[in-house]
């Protein structure tokens, strides 16, 4: 599929400051919390800083080649609790504590909002870990999921250096659910529909639902046939893409032990969903917004939300920050206008296609 921004013939038709920038990026700002050992003051076995950079870094890996723009940044590592900080009655009562899931998880919440020691942040993603570095294939966590879990502002980690659960807890934090909906796998504990999407799936068309009743699926032809009545090799290619980007996507849990170097994919609806709640009701933990632009928006909407884009490049770029930092994110199409353009401001495409500026 081809998916370009055409700044060739943005130079016909729009004319640009005599200054430049580079591209923006827009951060997603994490917070890290170790919570050590109550009378030691030692770290769970094998947690380090470096483990938080190296996944980090491997996460934003990923996240360039989803074309958003989007990039996690650590503001702090820090310690918390240990003998100097309430040992068994500050932060760690919690130390080698599975708390990720209520009633545990706010109690703990309870007590972070209440006491200063856990060091709680109101404008950075609140990433706890209690527990040892993750083994073969166990990292992962429990982040809350927007609309209905807007009241946590972070959750438990179970960290290891890959880039797997910092993509898919923090794709939780931004709003998106499993490719099996809202439910654990194979398990049905806590099955339920999330956010008024039916059990099983997550309620996007360009992911394949791949839960049967009690049954998640584990390879790629269990979904191909539940959805297409045929296996893999006889499906169309638009059928294959389909079933690959929900058999390889970060948001599932197939192939847990290749899951930091296989299970990576991120959709386009997927994203959108993702940059609705960046710049919607997970904002405070982002450093700037992305503006939509389609040749079907309205320039009276603001942009903000992927079903409401403006029409025009320019109305979108009025709209953004006079500073810098704004991301304006082109639909496919042709955006026939002469422009010139006088602030920082980064133009992006989508993977869906070409946008071309100026073009008559």
């Amino acid at each position: 599929m081809r998916t370009k921004l055409l700044f060739p013939l943005l130079a016909a038709g729009a004319l640009l400051a005599a200054w430049s920038a580079a591209g923006q990026t827009i951060d997603l700002r994490l917070s890290i919390k170790i919570i050590v050992h109550p009378t030691t003051g030692a770290r769970p076995a094998g947690i380090t800083p470096l483990t938080f950079t190296n996944a980090v870094n491997a996460a934003n890996r990923w996240m360039g080649t989803y074309w958003r723009g989007y990039r996690y940044r650590i503001t702090e590592v820090v310690d918390i609790g240990g003998p100097a900080e309430g040992g068994t009655n500050g932060p760690s009562k919690w130390f080698e504590i599975n708390f990720r899931d209520d009633p545990l998880r706010a109690t703990f919440f309870s007590n972070a909002q209440s006491d200063g020691r856990y060091r709680l942040r109101a404008d950075q993603i609140n990433v706890y870990v209690a527990t040892a570095v993750a083994g073969p294939g166990g990292s992962g966590g429990a982040m809350p999921i927007p609309p209905g879990e807007t009241n946590y502002w972070g959750g438990q980690i179970f960290a290891d250096e890959g880039p797997w659960w910092v993509v898919h807890e923090l794709g939780h934090f931004f709003g998106l659910l499993h490719t099996h909906g809202g439910c654990g796998c194979p398990s049905t504990n806590g099955c339920i529909a999330l956010n008024g999407y039916r059990v099983g799936d997550d309620g996007l068309t360009d992911t394949l639902p791949e839960r049967a009743g009690d049954f998640c699926f584990t390879n790629i032809d269990q979904i191909t046939l539940a959805n297409f009545q045929k296996y893999f090799t006889n499906c169309t290619p638009s059928e294959q893409t389909l079933a690959l980007n929900t058999f390889f996507n970060v948001m599932s849990y197939h192939v847990p032990l290749q899951k930091n170097d296989v299970i990576n994919r991120m959709t386009e609806q997927q994203m959108d969903r993702f940059t609705d709640h960046a710049n919607g009701d997970r904002h405070a933990f982002v450093a700037a917004f992305t503006r939509f632009v389609s040749p079907g928006g309205h320039d009276a909407n603001s942009g903000l939300v992927s079903a409401a884009p403006k029409r025009t490049v320019l109305s979108a770029v009025n709209a953004s920050a006079a500073g810098g930092g704004d991301i304006i994110l082109l639909r496919p199409g042709n955006y026939n206008e002469q422009i010139t353009i006088n602030k920082p401001v980064t133009l992006r495409a989508t993977r869906d296609g070409w946008a071309t500026i100026g073009k008559p």
